[in-house]
């Protein structure tokens, strides 16, 4: 089995950057990655922060998670995605393509 993620972000707003996601079962979503690069929240298209879910890259949990078992593997997968590549290049990334198996 391969599943596969990309993520691309969309924008920068004061309250941090929106990256637009999707997994290869076809979960989407849009995620705001606070101006720290620390805090990963669900948001909409436009950045405006969705329920109270949120990952600390700091803490390493997740805080409120969501009931949906699919949107919350799907949040904590694109929300690693991008602090990795955070890491890795020192900056937020642009775009990312994960395949795993």
């Amino acid at each position: 089995m391969t599943a596969s993620l990309t993520c691309k972000k969309i924008f920068s707003l004061e309250a941090g950057h929106v990256y637009t996601w999707e997994t290869a079962e076809g979960v989407t979503g849009n995620i705001l990655i606070d101006p720290g690069g620390a805090v990963a929240r669900p948001c909409t298209l436009d950045g405006i922060p969705l329920g109270d879910m949120l990952l600390d890259r700091n803490v390493g949990n997740v805080e409120n998670p969501d009931r949906n078992l699919r949107l919350r593997r799907a949040f904590l997968i694109a929300a690693s995605a991008i602090f990795q590549g955070l890491e890795m290049q020192g900056r937020l990334p642009e775009k990312i393509t994960r395949t795993y198996w």
